[in-house]
């Protein structure tokens, strides 16, 4: 067992370093690990559920780190209170299946699942996943201003 666990500890190191400095996103045991096309931000999905990540820039001004985790059976998106994002009417928060690099104004909504009005254009604060929705199936988490069909940015999950 002792073994098992030094060669996933080695297995996972070479991941994470490949995903750094490749590019790559791959599996592993059940975690997988992502790297940003600028390889500055790594995602990192565990066994836990967790995922981090920061929050790239579309059309408006959007800063800030974000957090994907479970608490009492709840799916949670947290969003740090290092965020900022330009005031605007009608921004929403949306799950995507579409990834941040792919996302736009035209197609944000598309399959998308709401997760509610943006509660203040700075700070921290949470959303919540319905029950009945598998984040699995989604790539991303964006703020969109629906009423004009303009994608402040988002992140990916």
């Amino acid at each position: 067992m002792k073994a098992t666990n030094y060669i996933k500890t080695a297995a996972t190191s070479a991941v994470i370093y490949s995903a750094l400095t490749f590019g790559a996103v791959c599996t592993l045991a059940g975690n997988a690990y992502a790297a940003s096309p600028d390889n500055h931000t790594v995602t990192q999905v565990m066994a836990d559920k967790t995922v981090k990540g920061d929050f790239v820039r579309k059309n408006k001004t959007l800063k800030g780190s974000y957090d994907v985790f479970e608490r009492d059976g709840q799916t949670i998106i947290r969003f740090a209170d290092n965020f900022k994002a330009s005031n605007g009417p009608d921004l929403k928060v949306f799950l995507s299946p579409t990834s941040i690099d792919n996302a736009s104004g035209r197609n944000a909504t598309q399959g998308s699942v709401l997760l509610g009005f943006v509660k203040s254009n700075k700070g921290a604060q949470e959303y919540v996943v319905p029950a009945d929705v598998n984040i699995a199936n989604f790539n991303s988490v964006l703020i969109h201003c629906e009423k004009f069909s303009v994608l402040w940015g988002g992140g990916n999950i």
